[in-house]
């Protein structure tokens, strides 16, 4: 994400490109594996179900609508494994899938149940976020001296993060972005990281700070 950051005023577009890419089969692993965190105890759909007070019927159509949206995913990402693969084609594809998605979702639920649908899944995908993150910060626990307490609070805060700069990176991908859009954009992703640096100082002492950005310095460089 920081090389999206760093890239993002650079003329050619296909790097940009590559780059929202990379964040798109991020977001695509993370949701398939949502998707299979729920299934294990239940159907998602009947999950979701559950929680916003569907009722059958709607349950059926939403169930249905889930399968048909992952089955464009899958053929989606099918079209991107022959010589052929065109990545631009592909962002756009599951952009108009994902539109056409939601409105179908909408209209099965309910614009007020379909917001609490959406906060669903943004707290979900924080929850991943934050849980991948916490398994990350057990190996660098011993050289920062990070105490328990503190390592749950940098999960939440780099998981809110993590999520908040995928979104941005995937709302402007494959747009061909003019200067000006670029600069705001890119101020946008710094303001980001700036919040984040701003929760990190105050989680940690001024020791493990230093720590901190030294093995990231580390990790960096291999």
């Amino acid at each position: 994400m920081n090389k999206i950051i760093k890239d993002v005023n650079e003329p050619h577009e296909w790097r940009w490109l590559i780059q929202t890419v990379s964040v798109l089969f991020l977001m695509v692993a993370m949701v398939v594996s949502h998707n299979l965190i729920a299934a294990e105890e239940d159907d998602i759909a009947v999950v979701i179900a559950q929680e916003l007070q569907l009722d059958q019927a709607q349950t059926d159509q939403l169930s249905a609508a889930m399968d048909k949206f992952g089955a464009q995913l899958e053929t989606l990402m099918e079209e991107q494994e022959g010589e052929d693969a065109d990545p631009e084609k592909m962002i756009n594809g599951i952009k108009q899938a994902q539109d056409e998605h939601n409105k179908e979702v909408e209209k099965i639920m309910g614009k007020d149940k379909f917001k609490q649908y959406e906060a669903m899944k943004e707290k979900a995908i924080k929850g991943i976020f934050a849980d991948l993150i916490a398994i990350q910060l057990m190996d660098v626990q011993p050289k920062t001296s990070l105490t328990d307490d503190q390592v749950d609070k940098m999960a939440d805060l780099l998981g809110d993060t993590k999520y908040r700069l995928i979104k941005v990176a995937w709302e402007n991908a494959g747009k061909s972005l003019r200067p000006r859009q670029k600069v705001s954009l890119a101020r946008e992703l710094k303001g980001i990281q700036k919040d984040a640096r701003t929760g990190l100082e105050e989680i940690l002492t001024e020791e493990q700070l230093q720590a901190w950005d030294k093995h990231k310095e580390e990790m960096q460089k291999k």
